[in-house]
């Protein structure tokens, strides 16, 4: 099972953190600090799930996942939405906006793990029933 992650978040100190973090937990780490350096690296490498911010200038990541969701290569991508907006509404907002997942800030490092984890399995079985059609 492939374990590579595409972190885009804005905020450079986290998101060194949770690239060294990521990586120590066995994911090999791609960083992007905005929607268009996301999309630039989805050009070059190919993640199995991406870690989304879905507050950042310029590009938020409502709009990117509305763009991954929509293109025929990433839209089997599955996303992480993260927010510092907790509760139902996040929550509900972010699916709306083609995130497979979503998680508040802040989060514990192993939550984060077991979600990404999980959402890499889930699109696996996902594959593999749509072969056997």
């Amino acid at each position: 099972m492939s374990r590579k992650v595409l972190v885009v978040e804005d905020f450079g100190d986290l998101r060194m953190f949770l690239g060294k973090v990521l990586a120590l937990l066995g994911w090999d780490t791609i960083l992007a600090h905005s929607g268009r350096e996301a999309l630039s690296q989805l050009e070059c490498d190919s993640p199995s799930v991406i870690f989304l911010d879905m507050r950042m200038p310029e590009m938020n990541g409502f709009e990117l996942a509305g763009i991954l969701k929509e293109h025929p290569v990433y839209r089997n991508i599955p996303i992480l939405a993260v927010s510092g907006y907790a509760g139902r509404l996040a929550r509900e907002r972010c699916l709306a906006a083609g995130s497979d997942d979503f998680i508040s800030k802040p989060f514990e490092i192993s939550a984060l793990g077991t979600r990404l984890t999980y959402l890499v399995s889930a699109a696996k079985q996902k594959t593999i029933s749509a072969t056997r059609l």
